[in-house]
């Protein structure tokens, strides 16, 4: 959802999110206008509408941004974390290798570093278009992992490399479900219901303030204008954290990157048991 949004530069996006709010101000400025002429108050006429209005609308408006904001902020969170948990998996795969025949560590290796590649490559693209789990480019990454462990299941360990094996394919199947997790979170944010909630309450609110002030135009659309600027800040906030895998603040493949240099820094011949 506003994936365009989300891609934006922040500058951009704040001023999109600025001139959207502008032009719902606008609306509610004159429809509130056009309804209180239709209903037979004067211009200059205070209507008999108590400011508490506003402050209620503004107190769930500021209650339910600050609940979504906490949800986006855990969900960034974790999401970093499960990135980090992924490659250091794979990295723990890695080094366990190192304790096995050359073909086989050559081959562990080999695929690891394809995985990073792909995750790099084609995960990373896809999950900041907004890419849902079920997409099959991300099937790509997941074939590798899928690969090694149909390998590491299909070969006889020595006594000695049994726990080895185990070890390696904890971990490589540990990476498989950090690999989820990770796609899970690229599709966390803001659900419909809690957009539109905030929409009709940070509405209500403007429209409570339009009517409020409708006997002076001036102090009509300064006061609109000051709430929409505060409310656009809000919104900004919110679309900016909203996708952890989306945008300029968004979670960089780093992990992956590191990943693939220690292993490029690794021989890949004249191993020896």
């Amino acid at each position: 959802m506003f994936i365009f949004f989300h891609q934006l530069p922040l500058p951009q996006m704040f001023v999109a999110v600025l001139l959207v709010s502008l032009s719902v101000c606008w609306l509610i400025i004159g429809a509130v206008r056009t309804v209180v002429r239709l209903a037979g108050f004067g211009p200059t006429e205070m209507l008999p509408i108590r400011d508490s209005i506003i402050g209620a609308c503004t107190t769930i408006f500021a209650l339910i941004v600050a609940f979504s904001a906490a949800g986006i902020w855990n969900d960034g969170l974790n999401a970093r974390n499960t990135v980090q948990r992924e490659a250091d998996a794979l990295e723990n795969a890695s080094v366990l290798a190192a304790g096995l025949p050359a073909e086989v560590r050559t081959a562990i290796r080999s695929d690891i570093r394809a995985y990073a590649t792909s995750v790099m490559t084609t995960d990373w693209p896809e999950m900041a278009k907004g890419g849902t789990l079920e997409d099959p480019v991300f099937g790509q990454s997941e074939n590798i992992l899928v690969t090694m462990i149909e390998f590491l299941s299909h070969q006889p360990p020595s006594l000695d490399q049994q726990p080895i094996f185990s070890a390696l394919l904890n971990q490589i199947l540990a990476a498989r479900n950090a690999r989820i997790a990770r796609l899970a979170a690229s599709n966390s944010g803001i659900t419909w219901a809690q957009w539109i909630a905030m929409f009709i309450i940070s509405t209500s609110a403007l429209t409570a303030i339009a009517i409020c002030n409708t006997h002076s135009l001036r102090m009509q659309v300064t006061a609109t204008h000051l709430y929409v600027l505060v409310a656009s800040a809000a919104y900004f906030v919110i679309l900016a954290h909203d996708r952890p895998f989306i945008g300029s603040i968004s979670i960089k493949p780093i992990a992956f990157q590191s990943l693939i240099a220690s292993e490029a820094r690794e021989p890949s011949s004249g191993e020896n048991n």
